[in-house]
């Protein structure tokens, strides 16, 4: 956001070379006449007009501050990218829930917000259609526990270990795509369906 300076630094008949100044003063790069320039934030294509630009003639490119939007990137805590989340609308997802709620000073260009999620250690039975982490394979259990009335010890292995695909027993009325999707979310932590 701010004022960016561009001025002409060669020029040549029906071309011209320009250097792009940001609004802290570095220099952004250089860019050519009738060709897409990209840097800094900015893209851009400055046209050939009938008059060519003179050395040294500069005009100014002002990037405003959107003003109560705004839009962040989200990643899983592995880098997996997800949609964007607009700012002061619901954010839902197979993997998190939020909403950024849209202050009076507005969030600025490269904010970054960490969101720790703390789980309790216990796990639940797949299911798939779920939206509260459930629908994610996170392991395997060694052996049948009966968890309905109360939560229940268990063994379950979490990762790297391979595992005999005949042996899963799946939740009731699981698709064959919502097996597909468990058998990789399981692959993602090495622990291999054969």
């Amino acid at each position: 956001m701010g004022v960016y300076k561009v001025t002409f630094i060669e020029t040549v008949e029906n071309l011209g070379t320009f250097s792009v100044e940001a609004p802290d003063g570095t220099n952004v790069g250089t860019g050519v006449v009738a060709t897409e320039f990209t840097g800094g934030g900015l893209t851009f294509t400055i046209a050939d007009g009938a008059t060519d630009f003179a050395a040294g003639d500069q005009f100014a490119i002002t990037v405003a501050n959107a003003g109560g939007a705004g839009e962040f990137s989200v990643k899983t805590p592995s880098g997996y990218a997800l949609p964007n989340l607009t700012v002061g609308a619901a954010y839902t997802g197979d993997h998190i829930n939020l909403t950024v709620a849209d202050g009076s000073t507005d969030w600025a260009v490269g904010a970054v917000i960490n969101v720790t999620v703390s789980g309790t250690g216990e796990f639940s039975e797949l299911a798939p259609a779920a939206f509260d982490g459930s629908q994610i394979a996170a392991g395997v259990l060694y052996d049948a526990v009966d968890a309905s009335l109360a939560d229940a010890p268990a063994v379950a292995v979490v990762r790297n270990a391979e595992l005999n695909a005949a042996e899963i027993s799946w939740p009731d009325a699981i698709t064959d795509g919502q097996k597909a999707v468990a058998l990789a979310q399981l692959s993602a932590i090495n622990l291999i369906a054969r």
